[in-house]
């Protein structure tokens, strides 16, 4: 049987989007491969009815830097994110799926069977489960740091349809299908600043969420964390001290929630600098001084900043500015995108981080 990694091939040619295609085709085990793949998100079943070896799926996946564009074909399956699976992995993103053809019907709560043309938003939070059949599909999968709380909040959002026939909808689709096209094509500039601005665009196009109660406001530990020090970055003050007395949280569990990134302060460093290199690749914030830019993000002093920038993505602020302007893929190196050879899984799981 072959692996899911062995059926994964990177592409680029002429595109500085980082793609990779996946094909059950040629496979013994196609559904195992399939689910192979899927297996960081979902746990995939095969429809009662088809035999394994009949079965034929395939995936594109483009990375964005920010988000994850993909393209799926897929004779069909159940697939499921229960509350079990839930407790332990840490997928804590929103899906915006779009049916080209076919059919995919979401169970209960949510229980809809969606039509060509229907964009469906899904947080991977929440439990959920749903059909396929016959279905092309386009996926955009971001963090949900990376949206603001108002849109995306600590508790899980309930999933929402917008019908092929809503203005929002369309726009949507029309986006997404834009953003396959022009993958092929994308300069290292076009790219980055595509990775800086979508997340905003996004966040407007869907618009604010129901209303965090009190209850719902405390939510999962790791997410009130983490969406807390995302929308403090521009506080000096915020620390370890500042979030146990912020957030009520005591220092073992600070030391917990963040032991594998080397500790909540290496943690805050690192997301001030991605929000930094964020700002320096968006054509929006071309004018605007670098200083202005590091003291905005907690940085006390210009030159500090400037060394633990080049320290993390190799080159020093300004000549990334210049790099992405003027879409120089050999100066912008890797600064938000994946190392080569890096599996689905990988690519998923490192969106946002830096």
């Amino acid at each position: 049987m072959h692996t899911s990694d062995e059926l994964t091939s990177a592409t680029s040619g002429e595109s500085a989007v980082p793609s990779f295609h996946f094909a059950t085709a040629g496979n013994r085990f196609p559904f195992e491969a399939w689910r192979s793949l899927l297996i960081v998100l979902f746990d995939s079943f095969l429809p009662d009815t088809s035999p394994s070896g009949g079965f034929e799926a395939s995936l594109i996946v483009h990375h964005f830097g920010t988000f994850l564009l993909c393209r799926s074909v897929v004779d069909g399956g159940r697939y499921r994110r229960t509350p079990a699976r839930l407790a332990r992995d840490d997928i804590d993103h929103i899906v915006i799926s779009c049916l080209l053809r076919g059919a995919v019907t979401l169970a209960p709560p949510a229980a809809r069977r969606l039509c060509p043309g229907d964009v469906a938003v899904l947080d991977l939070s929440a439990p959920m489960a749903f059909a396929m059949k016959a279905a092309e599909t386009m996926h955009l999968i971001l963090p949900r740091t990376l949206l603001p709380s108002a849109v995306a909040p600590v508790q899980p959002i309930p999933g929402r349809i917008l019908t092929k026939d809503a203005a929002m909808g369309i726009i949507l689709r029309k986006f997404l299908e834009a953003l396959c096209g022009a993958a092929r094509s994308l300069s290292a500039g076009e790219l980055l600043a595509l990775g800086a601005s979508v997340p905003d665009l996004l966040a407007s196009s869907l618009g604010p969420g129901s209303p965090v109660t009190p209850r719902d406001a405390r939510g999962n530990l790791s997410r009130r964390l983490r969406r807390h020090i995302e929308e403090n970055l521009h506080r000096r003050d915020l620390s370890p001290a500042g979030l146990t007395r912020d957030l009520g949280v005591s220092r073992s569990q600070l030391y917990r929630q963040f032991g594998t990134e080397g500790g909540v302060e290496t943690y805050i460093r690192r997301r001030r600098l991605r929000r930094c290199l964020l700002i320096l690749c968006d054509p929006r914030h071309a004018d605007r001084r670098i200083a202005d830019i590091a003291y905005e993000m907690g940085f006390a002093d210009e030159a500090h900043f400037s060394r633990l920038f080049r320290r993390t993505f190799g080159l020093s602020p300004r000549a990334a500015r210049t790099a992405a302007r003027l879409g120089e893929g050999s100066g912008l190196g890797t600064l938000l995108l994946p190392p080569a050879g890096a599996s689905f899984a990988r690519w998923l799981t490192g969106l946002g981080s830096s």
